[in-house]
């Protein structure tokens, strides 16, 4: 138009568009407000602050390999999304973003989300393209603070499974790392962080792939020397194996000792003298990881929600089925341990191992029970392993496979297993369903028991009664 001054020539974008100069203010852009925008609109700026930068991390697909890194901003009026880009793109982006600095953003792919792996209260995402450009802007706060909801612990025992969550917690134990083999037949390192908040409750957080050997080491330096540590851990992902716990692979964020509101509690409480190990009677505690149920409510539950179920039920132990009580296992080493896994017999004083691809002349026995459960709502089938059966009826599965051939003593199997029938019981469970020739089927795993424990129980039915008159 006459009588306006023609702006200066801006300089030319980088490759991919990128232009990243001095923290400076440039020109005024026409900035859009992150929550206006849609995928069917290409022509729009936004401004945000970076709230969090993973780490880049590798893909395999069926298709093609590649690398994947992304980034969280938020803009002024309190909206965030996140920017995701791909290899080349994503290699030249990942060094110039920095966690806490502003940028200025225009073209780009909107896209639907997936909240499977994005927990942001946003249902788009950006892809960044070869023509997207990305500039940094004046370092003065762009956006509010953005205030970290963390998951209690203690909420995690009705988190469904695989949802995204924020952490916090003091490192309790680190373990060591142990090589675990996918289905697939590749292998992954893992490594086994505990951690409790001001819950008390203590949780494992999964360290897979490199995060279990880089930060895996500085947490377990630090743990060994006597050091106080907080970790927060972002967009972890909750699973299930043996109770609750957190899966962190290496694109999570982490954070050791932050200067943050949320950790100065922990500071002030200080480290506590915890036992990792569950008391006899914690089956019935409310801080423990299983929920007390009846079976018919096990089976309810399922019903509607078919997710695992953690679970304490108190039964009768009915029948077991004796034929078999027990598998042949490897008795071998596997990564450091033993490795238990079903052997195959080729000849008289001959077995072989699938896994170990190694053959030897004796193998192990291991517990491998079925028995039906009763309580005064049904029953239901249960699988239960060498630690339950060890405890269920005082001997190794070896010994007790061997009295059948024992002409010195009147106990037998069945007499063995027999008596362990017609008592109470508190098991600790895992309930899932699969599906078997279209057929949906309820998977019940003991993971601990005890024999019933009639003060602590007569404690928890006089407090459910009292929960009952309170709401009544």
């Amino acid at each position: 138009m006459l009588g306006r001054e023609t702006p200066p020539p801006t300089k030319r974008a980088l490759k991919f568009g990128v232009d990243l100069p001095s923290p400076q203010n440039g020109p005024s852009e026409n900035i859009s407000p992150i929550k206006s925008l849609n995928p069917y609109q290409n022509n729009w700026t936004i401004k945000g602050c970076v709230t969090n930068k993973r780490k880049m991390h590798k893909y395999n697909t069926p298709k093609r390999n590649g690398q994947v890194f992304s980034f969280d901003i938020i803009d002024e009026e309190g909206c965030e999304i996140r920017i995701t880009s791909f290899d080349e793109i994503a290699e030249l982006h990942y060094h110039q973003i920095e966690q806490g600095a502003s940028y200025v953003l225009s073209k780009g792919t909107v896209k639907d989300v997936n909240k499977v792996y994005n927990k942001l209260n946003n249902q788009l995402e950006i892809i960044l393209t070869e023509t997207s450009v990305l500039k940094r802007c004046a370092l003065d706060a762009v956006g509010p603070d953005k205030k970290t909801r963390f998951t209690p612990t203690d909420e995690l025992l009705t988190t469904t499974n695989n949802t995204l969550i924020d952490v916090i917690g003091v490192v309790v134990n680190v373990g060591e790392i142990s090589v675990i083999r996918r289905k697939d037949g590749s292998v992954v390192n893992k490594r086994i962080v505990k951690i409790n908040d001001m819950s008390t409750l203590t949780i494992d957080v999964n360290l897979w792939g490199p995060s279990s050997e880089q930060l895996g080491n500085d947490l377990k330096n630090m743990h060994t020397s006597g050091t106080f540590v907080i970790l927060v851990v972002q967009n972890a992902r909750v699973g299930c194996f043996n109770g609750k716990v957190i899966n962190a692979s290496a694109s999570i964020a982490f954070e050791i000792n932050p200067s943050i509101p949320e950790a100065e509690p922990l500071r002030l409480r200080g480290p506590i003298q915890q036992s990792l190990d569950p008391h006899p009677s914690a089956l019935h505690c409310k801080n423990n990881q299983y929920q007390r149920m009846s079976i018919a409510s096990i089976l309810q539950c399922l019903s509607v929600m078919p997710e695992a179920i953690e679970t304490t039920i108190t039964t009768v132990l009915r029948f077991i089925k004796e034929d078999p009580f027990y598998y042949t296992a490897c008795p071998l080493q596997f990564n450091g341990k033993e490795c238990k896994k079903k052997c195959a017999k080729l000849a008289e004083n001959l077995w072989s191992c699938p896994r170990c691809q190694t053959q030897f002349p004796e193998c192990n026995y291991k517990y491998l029970l079925q028995m039906k459960l009763q309580d005064h709502t049904g029953t239901i089938w249960a699988n239960a392993f060498d630690n339950i059966g060890t405890k269920l009826f005082s001997l190794s599965t070896k010994e007790l496979y061997m009295l059948q051939y024992d002409l010195t003593t009147e106990k037998t199997p069945h007499i063995i297993l027999k008596k362990a029938m017609f008592k109470h019981y508190t098991f600790a469970t895992l309930v899932s369903t699969d599906t078997f020739n279209s057929e949906r089927r309820i998977k019940v795993t003991i993971d601990k028991m005890q024999r019933l424990d009639f003060k602590a129980e007569s404690t928890c039915l006089l407090a459910e009664i009292a929960q009952m008159h309170a709401v009544t």
